[in-house]
């Protein structure tokens, strides 16, 4: 299944079962803190993800700064605290089409708790145009930079801020 597939079609026990498969599968989001911000940009918001040594996406932001003009769609996912997992998930799907094929999927674990940093980051989540992706490492020292728009639809992430506070 891929992102361009609409997960809203899913019965409520199939999504929550393909959410939890994309949850297993997920690449943990370490921080997330501002980037850059200007009137013409927007906000984009740096994120420092774990790659799990996985070649092909810790070799996506060669490939795309080699070809640029890729085509890529992002989208959010949300997992609700349950009796397993007693945290919110927020999910963000990302898939390069072009030039080429790679998906991954990157984990926020929000815990109501205000020494969590992703929880307090949640409005710039919300907020955010665009994520500059770094795999493990911060943003700030990375060689390199995965440059991906934020979703258009933010119901997920409007959802867990409203839920945690």
């Amino acid at each position: 299944m891929s992102i361009a597939d609409d997960l809203t079609k899913l019965s409520p026990k199939r999504l929550a079962r393909r959410l939890e498969e994309l949850s297993r599968e997920a690449l943990p989001c370490v921080s997330a803190s501002v980037f850059d911000g200007n009137p013409r940009d927007g906000l984009t918001v740096g994120l420092w993800v774990e790659s799990r040594a996985r070649p092909d996406v810790v070799d996506l932001a060669r490939v795309l700064a080699s070809e640029p003009g890729g085509h890529v769609v992002t989208a959010w996912s949300l997992l609700r605290p349950g009796r397993a997992q007693p945290h919110w998930r927020l999910l963000l799907r990302v898939e390069f089409e072009r030039p080429v094929s790679c998906a991954f999927v990157v984990q926020f674990d929000i815990r109501k708790h205000a020494d969590d940093q992703l929880w307090q980051a949640l409005p710039l989540l919300l907020a955010a145009d665009g994520f500059a992706i770094a795999f493990d490492r911060s943003p700030v020292d990375a060689d390199a930079l995965l440059w991906v728009p934020a979703p258009a639809a933010r119901e997920c992430v409007t959802e867990t801020v409203i839920g945690t506070h």
